[in-house]
């Protein structure tokens, strides 16, 4: 057999051609988990406007837009929806479970551990749910000759945080802070104030020196913060540890020129959504980043009604989206799935 092959010096030679070729093809040529969106979304949760006990209310804001359930909120893969303007929570549709809040407004909803809590600007307070009632936890207390609001509420496993602003006599502040579920206050994370139409000034007092946007905890309790800026086109996000020290800073680029932002959330992968001009027709946009800086946009519809809170993600990746129209509130799921694929150098074929 050997003399044979000797005989015959080209077999060699191909013989080791393919080894090369096969050595080389191993190193490049690979399986990979891909991630991606499904491709249509399922609607979970939708209801019409109406004045039944079976629908839902809308109410004009004093900036003149309709406004409808101002917040949701999901837990074990369900919608929680605040239908502020008839002072309720709806809990269940199938059959109606309804939390009555009677004179308050609902404008955002946390659920944490075995507990749901809700924000009140009427009351300027935080309520839990006890035994199917409200229960006031924390009270915000403004400065004489001054207004104060909570725009957003989030939970980490272990404290509540409160977004807020405060205004009057010329000034304009921002605050952020970190509560035990109990209602007592923990710590002061930021504040920020100016005077008239003058930059900002931020506290060098609190841990967080930034102007904060908007704001989500990860699921590996991470804070997540928007800065505010001017620039159209760009958004940075800052993540902070649960010591609160700023960890790293990432920058969304987006395609179309920024009217309005909100941070929708951050899966378990690290992944961070970002809504996009959601109010705004045509221009509206999900724009996902992941830690490695990939980025990922999803054109979404625009929602003629507004609201506090527009979207919610799942440590899974899932999404969920109000994709309300004039006529009717839903709240639409994009899951994410994995596929493998072949790539080559790291590049799907």
């Amino acid at each position: 057999m050997m003399s044979w092959i000797r005989k015959r010096p080209w077999i060699i030679a191909l013989l080791i051609v393919m080894g090369v070729l096969g050595i080389f093809v191993r190193q490049h040529l690979y399986r990979r988990q891909i991630w991606h969106f499904t491709s249509h979304p399922v609607t979970v949760w939708s209801e019409p406007f109406g004045h039944r006990t079976d629908s839902l209310a809308l109410a004009k804001g004093l900036d003149g837009q309709i406004y409808g359930p101002l917040a949701f909120v999901i837990w074990h893969n369900h919608p929680i929806i605040a239908d502020s303007y008839q002072h309720r929570i709806i809990i269940s549709t199938h059959p109606w479970h309804i939390i009555a809040t009677p004179e308050l407004l609902v404008e955002d909803l946390v659920y944490m551990g075995k507990s749901l809590y809700f924000v009140d600007n009427h009351t300027l307070a935080v309520y839990r749910i006890e035994q199917g009632k409200p229960v006031k936890i924390i009270q915000i207390h403004p400065s004489p000759g001054q207004s104060e609001a909570i725009w957003h509420m989030a939970g980490d496993g272990q404290h509540l945080l409160l977004e807020g602003v405060k205004l009057g006599q010329g000034q304009y502040e921002t605050w952020l802070r970190q509560y035990k579920p109990n209602g007592q206050l923990v710590q002061t994370l930021n504040v920020a104030k100016t005077r008239w139409n003058n930059p900002f000034e931020v506290s060098s007092h609190y841990p967080i020196g930034v102007v904060v946007r908007s704001f989500v905890v990860a699921p590996n309790r991470q804070l997540v913060i928007e800065v505010a800026g001017d620039n159209p086109y760009e958004r940075l996000i800052q993540l902070y540890n649960v010591r609160n020290q700023l960890i790293r800073q990432t920058q969304f680029i987006s395609p179309e020129a920024i009217v309005h932002s909100q941070l929708l959330g951050v899966n378990k992968m690290g992944w961070i959504y970002l809504g996009i001009n959601l109010t705004e027709p045509g221009k509206a946009l999900v724009e996902i980043l992941t830690p490695k800086g990939r980025t990922m946009v999803m054109k979404v519809r625009s929602v003629p009604v507004g609201s506090v809170v527009y979207g919610a993600v799942e440590p899974s990746g899932s999404l969920y989206l109000l994709q309300s129209t004039a006529k009717e509130y839903c709240i639409v799921k994009w899951a994410l799935v994995p596929s493998e694929r072949w790539t080559w150098n790291g590049q799907v074929i």
